[in-house]
Order: C-alpha cells, then structure tokens, then sequence
C-alpha cells in the first residue's frame, strides 16, 4: 500500500433543520464543525480535505487551524444536489492527492474522536479490506474508510451514497465493520 490515506470531511450540507448553520454553532470554547476538524487533524490521517459549497466561507473554521499545513478545501459546486455529490467532489481531491484510501467524516458529528478515526485506519492497514465502517446498533455510520480501488465505484452512486453501498449484502462482504458500542461518536 502507498499513498496517502486522506480524511474527507462533509462540511456542504444545507442546515435546513437547524435554520442556521448547525457547523459554526458553539461546542464549548469552539464549534461543532472545529471539533470535528480537530478530531480529523489529531488522527494519524495523513491530510484532510473539507468538502464545502463554492460559495460556503467556512466561518465555522478556528482561526487557529489556519496555521497547520495539513488540510485543505474543495469546493462542490453542486452540494445542493445531495451528500453523495460532496462525496464525489472531496474523492476527486483525494484521487489528485494520490490517496490508497480516503476516510469519508461528517463536520456535524463531533463526537467522533481521534481514537475512532484511527482504529478504521489501523483495521484497514493490518486487514487490507476495501472498505472498513464503523457501525452502531447494526448500522454503518462514518467514519467510514474506502480503499482507492472502490473510488469509481463510489463516484457513479449518484445522489444514493455511500450509505446506500454499505447496507447492502453484495457489498458489504467486500469489508469490514467495527462495531462501537456507545451511541455518543455518532451525535
């Protein structure tokens, strides 16, 4: 295996439960969306690239992580078509980064943690499975890694997903899940 193995972080996605942007509102000394980054730049991920709409400036990003090196943005132009189109924008990054796998992160789950991050990313390097999900109460749920070698396969989901892929049979075999015990990661 060589290449970097990249975090993606979904940060498009259009806050309309929330009626204000769920990813810059406070989390204690920070916001939900910096949490989530901080968890991404603490794991052993060797870059993250956020996923964003075009015109999306990112104000929920600290200003402290302007300093570190090792994440970047991608746009997604058309973010307003569905979660499955940031995929495929933040996948084509990775591809041009030279990625062995991408680790699909939601900027809205901050709960996640480094440790969670890095056990997809020690179960694929030790296993070599295409794929390897974390899974709560029988579910797959991000963070998810998937090995380059799944990437087009990823890109021509349409506006299903991922998660559409994980749930089903003939798929799922093709990796491996880790099963998490507490429903917190996931919040």
């Amino acid at each position: 295996m060589s290449g970097p193995v990249i975090g993606i972080l979904l940060a498009a996605g259009n806050s309309r439960r929330m009626g204000t942007n769920k990813l810059a509102l406070p989390l204690g000394d920070t916001t939900i969306g910096s949490a989530s980054l901080k968890s991404a730049l603490s794991s052993t991920l060797d870059h993250v690239i956020i996923v964003q709409k075009k015109e999306d400036e990112a104000r929920w990003i600290h200003p402290a992580f302007f300093k570190k090196e090792n994440w970047s943005q991608a746009a997604c132009e058309d973010a307003f078509r569905g979660q499955a189109h940031s995929l495929a924008a933040g996948l084509k990054a990775a591809e041009e980064m030279g990625a062995q796998a991408a680790v699909i992160l939601l900027a809205d789950q901050p709960f996640v943690g480094s440790r969670l991050i890095d056990q997809v990313i020690d179960t694929y390097k030790e296993k070599g499975a295409s794929f390897v999900a974390s899974r709560f109460n029988r579910t797959p749920r991000p963070p998810v890694l998937f090995s380059s070698r799944l990437f087009p396969v990823l890109q021509g989901q349409g506006d299903r997903g991922a998660g559409s892929l994980l749930k089903q049979p003939s798929f799922a075999h093709k990796g491996m899940m880790i099963d998490v015990e507490m429903a917190r990661p996931f919040f």
